[in-house]
């Protein structure tokens, strides 16, 4: 105070300074152009950052469409509404996501996509209430399709990079986490591709110079070929399908004297580019690493076989199955992945999602949201079908169109709309081709009401948000330091951040480290408070077992066992072995002799998917668990003991075949 006082005219200065600056510049920004900029960087940052496969990047697209909101409700509220049908169903998508995340079953994961699901239904509104005219919608799309374009470009460069010098077998973008040798994306950048390179076609299209044709000629090649390395077989029918839909839009509006030569010696150049990339990238990982073919993912005698098309159609009818359990509001965002294995036929025949947006949203969020995304979608795609296009030359609004559709389709049999890098641009091409749709409607929306609801929801999102980064940061803390063996030092930040909502498994981690220091009654409450919002996932039930077992309870730690076997079985080979060695110290014996047929039948199919490496189990610690389980059951029945010691053989030597020939493997350059 004696500060200011002494200098009082300074600080009477600064006060001037500040309210002409607060109330005379700051109003009078360009908030417009600033929100339109913001919109278009954040585009590209999702893109180069994992493909936004981030909570960093859900948390930043949420303050993106709060922002846009803000800004549109501050400077554009005088300007045309939304239509009233659109926003509707919108609304209502946005509103039973957060009512379905309410009531799920497993409330430790799936706000994340509550506040995706928000932030982008913001940012579609905002695309169609902002772009009312013709020359600002040119002008967005214009920049939009550059930034799509050049970051697709700078992508694919950086993907090829990946694939010559990393063991990844396909092309993956930069839809992938250095982190983790298994977090690599090839369907994702698939999906990207389907959206994008319609949009260097549009532009090949409307170039008239053929110097300036041929860059995007070479653009469109360069996508088309690292599109075909991605390797992902439904993403390609599904740019099969684009491409026979763009033949029927461009014959339907050809002229009557068509000009061949240019766009013969164009094609051309797209498809020799296109082999070119696709011969010389292999060539170039061929020095160090062995080259998937196409002749392998076509005969799916890949490493993946024909399990991908198998296992998507138990998804497809076991995601079906759990909407009709739950079908107003389903199980909760993000739910599937610890409900469909209870359901699972096979060996680690799991996903994180049914491959299938509209059968994931029914099982997720209930047959109501699902079919209001449906309906959303589809009256768009519907009312964009029926436009006649040819009486606009060099309309971006077709290809627009393609992209939609070749992502949808390919949507039906593989998910990835979780990466705000596919998300994003998706629902601003929706928004794009919604604003060319007459919406003719008797009715308005009352535009208090709208601003009140609007604002509101996305004002307590964001709080929401805000207050649980806080948690999220604490907990990050605490993993770093659990992988460092610091486990003492971890609980300490674990317990700062008991408040998380988004706790995914820190409460699991909190009960392995107890359970580590013998601290088994505090390890059982630490599972006591994961089971509070999340009693799907046997992880839990199985830590909870072993807890009692190791406090001296064998007869009590058989029920949560049991629980565990039920809902993970065919995951955690270890969950049995569990199983059997309580049900033995319980001396309860004959219950494992009247189950030895069902324990003997999953140690053979553990043992023969070992075999064939399903899903890479022969790297995971199954191995050790079903030698283990194979080794015991020999002990305890004598007369078949060369049965199990065969079994329990032959898994060991296949998975040391397995990884020895990984570690024979030459290592990644880059990371």
């Amino acid at each position: 105070m004696a500060f200011v006082q002494s200098y009082p005219g300074m600080f009477i200065a600064l006060r001037e300074k500040l309210s002409w600056f607060f109330f005379q510049v700051f109003p009078n920004l360009p908030w417009r152009s600033i929100a339109e900029w913001l919109l278009l960087g954040f585009t590209a940052f999702a893109l180069f950052w994992k493909g936004g496969k981030t909570l960093e990047s859900t948390w930043l697209l949420l303050l993106l469409g709060w922002f846009l909101t803000m800004v549109w409700w501050w400077k554009d509220q005088r300007k045309a509404q939304a239509p009233l049908l659109l926003w509707g169903l919108v609304l209502g998508f946005i509103l039973l996501t957060i009512a379905s995340y309410i009531t799920s079953t497993t409330k430790n994961y799936g706000l994340d996509e509550v506040l995706a699901t928000a932030a982008l239904g913001m940012v579609f509104l905002w695309v169609v209430r902002t772009l009312t005219l013709p020359m600002d919608r040119e002008r967005f799309t214009l920049r939009l399709s550059r930034v799509l374009v050049a970051g697709t470009f700078l992508a694919a460069c950086l993907s090829v990079a990946v694939y010559a010098l990393q063991p990844v077998n396909r092309m993956v973008g930069t839809f992938f986490d250095p982190r983790f040798h298994t977090d690599y994306w090839p369907n994702a950048w698939a999906d990207f591709l389907l959206l994008t390179w319609p949009l260097a076609a549009w532009w090949l299209k409307r170039e008239k110079r053929f110097t300036h044709a041929l860059v995007w000629a070479l653009l469109l090649g360069i996508d088309w070929g690292v599109l075909a390395l991605s390797f992902s077989r439904g993403a390609i029918i599904a740019f099969a399908g684009q491409l026979v839909v763009w033949g029927l839009i461009e014959w339907a509006g050809r002229e009557r004297h068509i000009e061949w030569k240019k766009p013969l010696t164009l094609a051309v150049i797209v498809l020799f580019t296109t082999l070119a990339l696709f011969l010389g990238a292999n060539a170039l990982r061929g020095e160090r690493f062995a080259v998937q073919t196409v002749e392998e993912k076509v005969t799916f005698t890949a490493s993946e076989g024909t399990s991908s098309i198998s296992e998507r159609g138990n998804f497809w009818g076991q995601a079906a199955a759990l909407a009709m359990q739950r079908p107003v509001l389903g199980w909760g965002p993000y739910s599937f992945r610890f409900i469909q294995p209870r359901m699972e036929e096979n060996v680690l025949a799991t996903s994180d999602h049914p491959h299938n947006v509209v059968l994931k949203y029914a099982a997720e969020r209930g047959w109501v949201a699902a079919l209001l995304f449906v309906v959303f979608v589809g009256i768009i795609l519907y009312r964009v079908a029926w436009l006649p296009w040819g009486e606009k030359k060099h309309t971006p609004v077709p290809f627009l169109f393609v992209a939609v559709l070749g992502l949808l389709a390919h949507s039906q049999i593989d998910y990835n709309l979780q990466f705000v890098g596919i998300a994003l641009p998706l629902w601003i091409f929706l928004g794009l081709l919604a604003l060319e749709v007459p919406w003719s409607e008797s009715k308005k929306l009352n535009k208090k009401l709208v601003r009140f609801v609007e604002i509101s929801l996305m004002t307590v999102l964001l709080a929401v948000a805000v207050l649980e980064a806080q948690w999220i940061v604490l907990s990050s803390v605490g993993r770093h330091l659990e992988k460092m063996g610091e486990g003492e030092r971890a609980l300490t930040w674990y317990s700062a951040a008991r408040g998380e909502w988004l706790s995914r498994d820190m409460h699991l981690s909190r009960a392995q480290i107890l359970y580590g220091l013998k601290r088994y009654k505090e390890a059982q409450s630490a599972i006591g408070d994961y089971l509070k919002v999340n009693q799907e996932d046997p992880r839990a039930w199985k830590l909870l077992g072993e807890v009692v077992l190791a406090s001296g309870n064998s007869f009590d730690a058989i029920e949560p066992l049991n629980g565990a076997y039920v809902l993970g079985r065919y995951n955690d080979i270890g969950i049995t072995r569990s199983l059997v060695r309580t049900l033995l110290a319980a001396g309860e014996r004959t219950q494992v002799d009247e189950r030895r047929e069902e324990f003997d039948a999953l140690i053979y199919e553990y043992v023969q998917a070992i075999q064939v490496n399903a899903h890479y189990i022969a790297l995971s610690s199954n191995v050790e668990e079903v030698v283990e389980l194979a080794n015991l059951f020999a002990k305890l029945y004598p007369n078949d003991a060369p049965l199990y010691t065969v079994l329990a053989a032959r898994a060991d030597h296949h998975a040391k075949l397995e990884r020895e020939r990984i570690k024979a493997r030459a290592p990644g350059m880059l990371w």
